[in-house]
């Protein structure tokens, strides 16, 4: 989820989690299997394996009758289950806090948008904050038309078109709220190159 990888420790410890899950489910596995099955490159998951190494979590042996002398399997010890439970145990939590932020954040949001007389609106990113704001959305007098991201792999987002940079100028909404939580002016910049009105831009407070 992109709510998890906003610092670099978040990243890192996803990263971490990731091989854990990946050795509790196979019993014995080579790092580019482990590559495989997260998604990540082989360096990031020599990385994982060598911290997870020094704090025992993690144990290895050499693969017999392989060529490859270098070959080894990684096996998960008691110690790297108990550690990568509590580490699902905070990833959990945070996001269980993170939810319950956002919706809060995303109702004071929509309730402005209302008052200022905003019916139909255009989401900008397909996101986890989209995601809790079309859930949220039943219970508010506000219209999702569309949600605009050409990095998006696919014609609907939960139910909802999504449009890509070429269809902005058949566009027809009342405003578009920015849905990432990143606090530069890029993203505003985008959408003025895409031809949307500044005063049609809304973030999240």
């Amino acid at each position: 989820m992109d709510i998890l990888k906003q610092t670099s420790t978040t990243r890192e410890n996803l990263g971490f989690l990731a091989v854990l899950e990946a050795l509790e489910d196979q019993e014995r596995i080579t790092q580019r299997e482990l590559a495989d099955v997260t998604g990540l490159n082989l360096k990031k998951v020599n990385y994982c394996l060598n911290q997870l190494l020094e704090q025992g979590f993690v144990k290895f042996q050499r693969v017999r009758k392989n060529p490859d002398k270098r070959a080894y399997l990684y096996i998960l010890t008691p110690d790297g289950i108990k550690a990568k439970s509590q580490l699902t145990y905070r990833f959990l939590k945070f996001t269980l806090d993170f939810y319950n932020k956002m919706e809060k954040t995303i109702k004071r949001c929509l309730d402005e948008m209302r008052k200022s007389g905003v019916e139909r609106i255009a989401l900008f990113g397909a996101s986890e904050v989209a995601k809790i704001l079309l859930s949220l959305l039943k219970s508010e007098h506000l219209t999702v038309e569309c949600v605009l991201d050409g990095n998006f792999k696919g014609l609907e987002f939960h139910g909802v078109p999504v449009l890509k940079e070429d269809d902005v100028k058949e566009l027809c909404v009342d405003a578009v709220l920015i849905t990432s939580l990143d606090t530069n002016d890029k993203l505003e910049d985008q959408l003025r190159s895409f031809g949307v009105e500044d005063e049609l831009v809304w973030r999240l407070p």
